[in-house]
């Protein structure tokens, strides 16, 4: 494991000790770190670090993690999500809200997007011996097939494709 990676899951590990601390606020990893906390182990090097919270918590999660010591940075239209730092290492939380229809949506730019009512459910997932939540593989899977039809999506880049055939794998044999 390279140094980035070490330093990325130091915070992941943080974020999670941090808002279990704060009162047990509820996040999910999504993007590659959660999909590698569905598979069980880190099985490549990430770009970034990014987990949802419902958009009730966004206060929350930003005051426990600037009171341990975490930078916010002013880069995402507050509504949609936040960026923060740490040792060098970005991540962001985005934020969703539960519809009627027990679905759930963020807002914003990406409220075209909908991800299914198990997406936010408390098994975890274990990034080797580290537990941590992780949104469900149906969540990650819809998110992955929605997002080149997204009014801001765009075309799936390769890893995206290589992710996809993974959950699509993973969702096939009920992991």
């Amino acid at each position: 494991m390279n140094e980035k990676t070490q330093a990325q899951l130091r915070v992941v590990r943080e974020v999670r000790d941090v808002l279990a601390d704060a009162g047990q606020i509820d996040w999910w990893l999504f993007g590659g770190w959660g999909l590698d906390a569905r598979i069980g182990r880190i099985t490549r090097e990430h770009g970034d670090i990014e987990f949802w919270v419902a958009r009730s918590d966004g206060d929350s999660v930003r005051d426990a993690l600037v009171a341990s010591g975490v930078t916010t940075l002013r880069t995402q239209p507050p509504e949609e999500s936040r960026e923060f730092t740490k040792d060098g290492v970005s991540f962001s939380s985005a934020f969703f809200e539960a519809c009627p229809d027990r679905t759930y949506r963020p807002r914003g730019r990406w409220s075209d997007w909908v991800f299914p009512a198990d997406s936010f459910e408390r098994p975890h997932g274990h990034l080797g011996e580290l537990a941590v939540p992780a949104m469900s593989i149906a969540g990650m899977l819809a998110m992955k097939e929605q997002y080149p039809t997204l009014r801001n999506g765009g075309p799936l880049r390769d890893k995206d494709v290589r992710d996809l055939e993974i959950l699509r794998e993973l969702a096939q044999t009920g992991a």
